[in-house]
């Protein structure tokens, strides 16, 4: 009887084993989506500046790129499958590359696969930006035998670039409208910046803020409202930076800010109800917060340092921001909640950290 009940744990042993080796031989990579909410940044805390991942509790960080030129910039499609960065890898020029971001059990938590450059010119390529549905990549080229910027549109793995603007004007910082319908981008005609729409299906180009005795300056994190009916933009007609508002075909432009010192980066939050900003009213940088009408404003950040940047958590309950209240060349990465309590720092490093983007929620 002691004989048979050894052979049957003998038995469920070896069952036992060859599940563990089966296990073992896997790539490691999880059936469920991460859970905990991360963002992914530009560091230069390694050998140069490189893309890093990390979980905004401070538990776990993946050093994504580990190369010798710089890795920067990145932007990451809205279903958090792709991340597409701008990196120098390849020579003198600066090109726009895609990994596929998987997600990790185990320590290494991370991983970016299927290293592609996608633009391949002799320009340089700048501020990549993913279409809501995940196939198209807005992005800037600047071409220096020209000295010229202009806006191109690709499929997410590189073919059928199209040249949108083809001018000798300055056109930068492309995004593109909840919907994909359209895109907005910044352009400088007769030496001064205006906010310029563009609608993908007739591709017709047309200049939304018509004021050329002032700059009229487009955020570079939504700026176009959740409903894509609105644009918030800065606006220099005034004699100094205040936030504005306008329809999406330039009707409408309404003052939402009047301050005597500067207030600029304004960002809809994911509800398109408020708006926050960068403000210098307290004789430094500060995050402020205000509804969407220009009422209700209040400092957030509340700190002497400077603090700016400010982007909006796809929970609508927290927003992230640079700050250099850890030493004055030292820029880190924070995040608070919605009325500015829980200020916590996310990168935490003594080397520059910035240029942050926010991997979207797969459990919001």
């Amino acid at each position: 009887m002691k004989h048979q009940w050894i052979q049957r744990v003998g038995a469920l042993g070896l069952v036992f084993f060859s599940f563990f080796l089966e296990s073992c031989s896997n790539t490691g990579v999880t059936e469920d989506p991460y859970i905990d909410p991360h963002i992914i940044f530009t560091s230069r805390r390694w050998w140069n500046y490189d893309i890093f991942i990390t979980d905004i509790y401070g538990g776990h960080m993946t050093h994504l790129t580990k190369n010798k030129w710089l890795d920067f910039n990145p932007a990451v499609s809205p279903d958090g499958s792709k991340l597409a960065f701008v990196s120098d890898r390849d020579g003198g020029n600066r090109e726009i590359y895609t990994v596929d971001l998987v997600w990790m059990d185990g320590y290494t938590q991370w991983e970016g696969r299927n290293l592609t450059n996608i633009t391949q010119t002799q320009g340089h390529d700048w501020t990549p930006k993913f279409s809501p549905s995940n196939d198209k990549i807005v992005y800037t080229t600047f071409f220096p035998e020209t000295d010229n910027y202009d806006v191109f549109l690709m499929n997410v793995d590189g073919t059928e670039k199209k040249n949108l603007t083809n001018s000798t004007w300055y056109e930068k910082y492309p995004q593109f409208s909840s919907d994909g319908s359209f895109i907005i981008y910044q352009a400088w005609q007769k030496g001064k910046m205006e906010i310029f729409f563009t609608n993908l299906l007739d591709e017709n180009i047309i200049n939304l803020t018509r004021n050329t005795q002032f700059h009229d300056i487009m955020s570079q994190g939504n700026a176009i409202s959740p409903d894509g009916q609105k644009i918030v933009f800065t606006s220099e007609r005034d004699g100094n930076r205040n936030i504005y508002v306008m329809n999406t075909d330039g009707t409408e432009q309404t003052q939402l800010t009047d301050h005597s010192a500067h207030d600029y980066e304004p960002v809809f939050s994911p509800d398109g109800l408020s708006i926050v900003f960068t403000s210098e009213r307290d004789g430094n940088k500060e995050i402020y917060i205000m509804n969407n009408e220009g009422k209700n404003l209040t400092n957030l950040s509340n700190n002497s340092a400077h603090d700016w940047n400010p982007r909006y958590y796809p929970d609508n309950r927290k927003i992230v921001f640079q700050s250099l209240r850890d030493g004055p060349s030292n820029w880190e990465i924070y995040m608070m909640n919605l009325n500015g309590s829980g200020q916590t720092n996310l990168t935490n490093h003594p080397r520059t950290d910035y240029s942050f983007v926010v991997l979207p929620l797969q459990n919001p």
